[in-house]
């Protein structure tokens, strides 16, 4: 067994005793061991925490809607019905006690001190490049005449709560839930990452009219194709 692999078994039993000792309720339960097994199918969350795999399931779902996991169909070696595996989503990792907010915000603040504002811009337009590139559609899905449902699929995953709307003949995607809401308070330059990320993947101009960051209820792209 590798080190690394020894290190995860010991702390997932680590976190199996915590959970079983102090009594925590089965939603709490489940998001724990994701956390830690990174992805489960319901069976083996079943069998982990000695819960049917009837209320594994109703509270999949439920966390499904709330957008705390995410599930990917596995057809390896399955006959009939398939099989599903779940893991948390970015939104779900929030849901757990951490430093790392307040970390990335002193970062951020610091880059701005040392590049200024307009290296911070570019910067975050570069990161927002590399995911659109890791987050590359398929060619099936690049060539469809409507690839924003496919972005926001995609967004969504990530933790955002985007949908698309079209308003005065203008197609614009809505997004209600910022990822990065307490680094762009102060730091409004990070949007530029999610401009630039939607331009790659859809091949087109993106305005940002709205943002959460500077009060605005949502944050609004407006999609324009590229002159």
């Amino acid at each position: 067994m590798s080190t690394i692999r020894g290190e995860k078994l010991l702390c997932y039993n680590i976190f199996n005793k915590f959970n079983m000792e102090n009594k925590l309720n089965t939603k709490t339960r489940i998001l724990n061991t994701l956390l830690i097994k990174q992805e489960a199918s319901v069976n083996e969350l079943a069998e982990e925490l000695g819960v049917n795999g009837i209320s594994i399931r109703h509270h999949l779902k439920g966390f499904e809607k709330d957008g705390l996991v995410v599930s990917r169909e596995d057809r390896q070696g399955q006959v009939g019905r398939p099989k599903f595996i779940y893991s948390l989503s970015s939104l779900g990792m929030e849901q757990f006690p951490s430093s790392y907010i307040e970390f990335s915000s002193i970062m951020v603040e610091q880059l701005k001190k040392v590049f200024g504002s307009e290296k911070l811009r570019e910067f975050f337009q570069e990161v927002g490049a590399d995911f659109a590139e890791r987050n590359r559609l398929d060619r099936r899905q690049r060539n469809a005449p409507r690839r924003l449902p496919f972005i926001i699929e995609n967004m969504n995953e990530q933790g955002y709560i985007v949908e698309e709307k079209v308003i005065d003949g203008e197609t614009m995607l809505v997004n209600y839930h910022c990822p990065y809401y307490y680094i762009s308070a102060e730091n409004p330059e990070i949007c530029h990452l999610d401009q630039t990320m939607i331009e790659e993947l859809c091949d087109c101009t993106v305005e940002i009219s709205h943002t959460i960051s500077q009060g605005d209820p949502t944050c609004t792209f407006i999609i324009k194709k590229k002159k």
